[in-house]
Parts: C-alpha cells; sequence; structure tokens
C-alpha cells in the first residue's frame, strides 16, 4: 500500500527588520510542481528574496499525500 500524493506546496521564511519584532516573514506557494527540484525551489525563493531585498531564511516543501482506505492487490 502506498500513499498518492495529492498536492506539494513550498513554504518560504523571509528575514528582514522590516517584518517587525520576529524579523521575518512566511509566505506559502502553492501547485509546486511533482518534479521539482530542491535545487530549483532554493534558487526560486532566493530570486524573490532578492527582489524584496530580504534573505532567504527557510524554505519547507509541504505535501498532502492521501492514504488508500482498501488494500487493492
Amino acid at each position: 500500500m502506498n500513499f498518492e500524493l495529492l498536492e506539494q506546496s513550498i513554504q518560504y521564511t523571509f528575514n528582514n527588520g522590516k517584518y517587525g519584532e520576529d524579523g521575518f516573514k512566511k509566505r506559502i506557494f502553492k501547485n509546486v510542481k511533482r518534479d521539482a527540484t530542491a535545487d530549483g525551489l532554493a534558487k526560486v525563493g532566493s530570486a524573490i528574496a532578492s527582489l524584496q531585498d530580504d534573505t532567504l531564511g527557510a524554505a519547507t516543501l509541504i505535501q498532502k499525500q492521501g492514504i488508500p482506505l482498501v488494500d487493492q492487490a
């Protein structure tokens, strides 16, 4: 019995003093392609951070997977 990937998103954490006491802001982007690479996602996050004059603090891949309730073997 295997999991079925339903969807995946990426959460970026951007660091900058302009974001208040914590100094960071998290943003989630949906509909990440199944074949996306870690390197590619990191490059996208860095590019977005650069456009906002931020630094990229973290990137987290979020996956939602379905669990089959009946074994179809």
